[in-house]
């Protein structure tokens, strides 16, 4: 996980975003995900995660931060789902 999280923090300093902002609007991107969940300590933990709405997550950005970690396996509470589908 920590290498991923390099990855991670490398790819957002070479297009200029802040990881934090870079995550939460993956995470809003998602279409499994209704509202990301931001919590912060102080108002720079805070306004880092408002400045995700800064960011234009294109469908090319989303798979490129995607690819930087494995596809993790399904929740097994979400299999009858996945049979259905």
């Amino acid at each position: 996980m920590h290498e991923v999280a390099d990855k991670f923090v490398a790819f957002c300093r070479q297009r200029g975003m802040h990881p934090v902002s870079a995550a939460v609007a993956w995470v809003a991107a998602h279409p499994a995900v209704t509202a990301p969940i931001i919590g912060a300590r102080n108002v720079q933990q805070l306004q880092a995660s408002l400045d995700s709405l800064k960011i234009e997550m294109s469908p090319a950005l989303w798979s490129e931060i995607a690819a930087l970690s494995r596809t993790p396996p399904p929740a097994t509470d979400r299999l009858e789902e996945q049979k259905k589908g």
